[in-house]
């Protein structure tokens, strides 16, 4: 299954500093352009915001009585949850 994906233009303010490290990494050839370095970085910041909420689900989770289901059927119940 292919999934495409379209693009969508945002405009966002940043400081020059940080422009200058993004055109730094693209120098590098650590990707090709400005628009992949900025797209890794939002995935990057999605995945840290999904791992800190089940680390919070995890820690909820131990605090509570161990007859709640378990962390398996949580984590999974989580990501119906995210899918839906």
């Amino acid at each position: 299954m292919v999934i495409q994906m379209t693009s969508v233009q945002i405009n966002a303010r940043t400081s020059q500093i940080l422009l200058d490290e993004i055109d730094t990494i693209v120098e590098k050839g650590l990707f090709r352009n400005r628009t992949e370095a900025i797209n890794e970085a939002l995935r990057m910041l999605v995945r840290r915001y999904k791992v800190m909420k089940v680390a919070a689900q995890i820690e909820s989770m131990s605090l509570k009585d161990s007859t709640e289901k378990s962390l398996t059927e949580a984590l999974l119940s989580s990501r119906e949850e995210e899918d839906s």
